[in-house]
């Protein structure tokens, strides 16, 4: 027989401050989505770090789901269930990281699988999506992108404002991107991915280096390193370009773009072992961080550093052949 003291302490433990975090966690870009949105794209973050700093891996499934259910019951309230639905697909992901961090998976391993989990609950998610509202998901989203564009050009000729020729000059440059754009897509999908794993692998690992270092999955971001096989990316990427077919070609526009990401990715790397190795102030770093930024050519630049450390190895992160004598 249940005595009422253990319903109590059941309620007590349904209430716990890790359940109303990821309740709060999950609930504040479905409440507020004009202001938290962007949190969409971390909520893979509380996931991971509880489920690594957890003793109990039951336990931390129970407390998961109890935060969700919180979470769930207020976006009903609130009529957002779809968003909820669509925060819920960052789920796999945390816990895919979870699972590498416990195979000691390196970062450039634990990311790719990461990066196929999310694709595949996004898929899943706008499939149903599409299903239900009786619409094709990526047919929509390039409509929707070149509607943009019409609206604007057609704001810049109502507006009477700028010069004729001007006006010219600006809607070509329009059409062009409306025109290049489907052929670039994917690709820009495909980059979306890897940095919205990256910046959850990042932040996570960061997060357990200052609240849990003996917890921490991987190294700090400033040693971590893709593969060296991944060059063949970018040599597939300019063959295809240069065989002129243009379903083909295509192709290879995505695979330039997801390559110039990647590679901008260990760039960053490289870049901060160097402000770390020089023991440049704080201050300083963000300056530098905000010039990269700016910088038009700041992706590039770091893509080609990011290149260049396959075969430079900047921060000496190759281990030595050892020979027996």
């Amino acid at each position: 027989m249940v005595s009422p003291d253990s319903g109590r302490q059941q309620g007590t433990m349904f209430f716990t401050p890790q359940t109303l975090l990821i309740a709060m966690a999950f609930i504040l870009p479905v409440a507020l989505p004009s202001l938290f949105s962007w949190m969409n794209g971390l909520l893979a973050v509380p996931v991971f770090f509880l489920f690594r700093t957890s003793k109990n891996e039951r336990q931390t499934i129970l407390t998961l789901r109890n935060g969700l259910l919180l979470a769930a019951g207020a976006a009903i309230l609130l009529q957002q269930l779809v968003l909820f639905v669509f925060a819920s697909t960052t789920l796999p992901l945390g816990y895919s990281l979870y699972r590498s961090a416990e195979r000691g998976d390196t970062p450039a391993k634990a990311g790719a699988k990461g990066s196929i989990v999310l694709v595949c609950s996004w898929l899943l998610y706008w499939t149903v999506y599409g299903i239900i509202a009786g619409l094709h998901p990526y047919a929509t989203l390039l409509t929707l992108l070149d509607g943009s564009f019409a609206r604007v050009i057609e704001i810049y000729r109502t507006s009477n404002e700028l010069p004729a020729d001007i006006l010219y000059n600006l809607e070509q440059i329009i059409n062009s991107i409306r025109e290049f754009l489907p052929k670039v897509l994917p690709g820009l999908l495909a980059t979306s991915v890897i940095i919205m794993v990256w910046l959850n692998m990042v932040i996570s690992n960061n997060l357990l280096y200052r609240l849990k270092p003996e917890k921490a999955a991987w190294p700090r971001f400033s040693q971590w390193q893709l593969p060296e096989k991944l060059v063949w990316l970018v040599i597939v990427a300019a063959m295809l370009l240069l065989l002129g077919n243009r379903a083909v070609e295509d192709a290879g526009y995505s695979l330039v773009i997801l390559s110039v990401v990647l590679y901008s990715l260990q760039g960053i790397a490289v870049f901060i072992h160097f402000l770390e190795r020089w023991k440049v102030p704080g201050y300083l770093r963000v300056i530098l961080y905000v010039i990269l930024a700016v910088q038009s050519y700041g992706l590039l630049l770091l893509a080609l550093l990011g290149v260049a450390d396959i075969w430079i190895d900047f921060r000496k992160l190759a281990v030595p052949t050892e020979i027996n004598n």
